[in-house]
């Protein structure tokens, strides 16, 4: 009676692991390779995306924040230029003539606030129609024009300070993600040095493994020879 042990294999359980390992180069490929590791990975990934996510929010907002600072200096300008004509216009040398010039010039510099006011990001106001309201002003007076400056001044602060608290939240969310990527990797990435061992260590077992099966088999093959012969 014949056996054929050509084929006999034996299969290290590690081997197909450290195989895993030096093809994807992480150590937790699923649950069944690390189930408490797995579930930390799966938490520090979402704590990962949401960072990245909260930064680019806040940058947008930055972006947003830059185009009505932006629009507020040009109306800046503007109200400058006008402050100027009001005191200018004050001067009781000039002519009717010369004071409707002025107040030509005035009208077209207060409609390029009214324009500037619905400067927009995305579709949408950078400028609140509260303060477009506050530094639109038809009226040329000096007083007009200066309480105009006053509340641009106020939301310029404002969207200033706003910019700084976007700009230093965008940062501690980028540390954040960084930092946790960092800790995902230490918990789901290889060492692939390890695991180039490990593999190697587990196929030399594989090799003594299935010389002493293919050596038993042999052996087992004998004596039923034996046992036929006698017989």
């Amino acid at each position: 009676m014949g056996m054929n042990v050509a084929g006999v294999s034996s299969y290290h359980p590690n081997t197909g692991k450290w195989m895993k390992q030096l093809i994807s180069g992480k150590k937790i490929n699923s649950a069944a390779d690390d189930s408490a590791g797995s579930a930390i990975a799966a938490k520090l990934q979402s704590t990962m995306t949401t960072a990245n996510v909260s930064s680019s929010n806040y940058k947008s907002q930055i972006l947003k924040n830059n185009v009505a600072d932006g629009a507020m200096s040009g109306i800046g300008s503007y109200l400058s230029d006008m402050t100027s004509k009001s005191v200018q216009a004050s001067n009781d040398t000039l002519t009717s003539g010369d004071k409707s010039t002025i107040y030509d010039h005035m009208k077209v510099m207060s409609q390029g606030v009214s324009s500037l006011t619905d400067t927009t990001y995305n579709e949408q106001n950078v400028i609140s129609d509260d303060t477009a309201a506050a530094v639109s002003t038809s009226s040329f007076d000096l007083s007009s024009i200066e309480s105009a400056t006053d509340a641009l001044y106020s939301a310029m602060a404002e969207n200033g300070a706003a910019t700084n608290a976007a700009s230093y939240a965008s940062n501690i969310a980028s540390i954040t993600a960084i930092n946790t990527a960092a800790a995902l990797s230490r918990t789901e990435d290889a060492d692939m040095a390890s695991a180039a061992v490990g593999l190697s260590t587990s196929k030399t077992l594989d090799q003594v493994n299935n010389s002493m099966i293919k050596k038993q088999m042999e052996d087992q093959e004998d004596d039923n020879k034996k046992i036929l012969g006698a017989s």
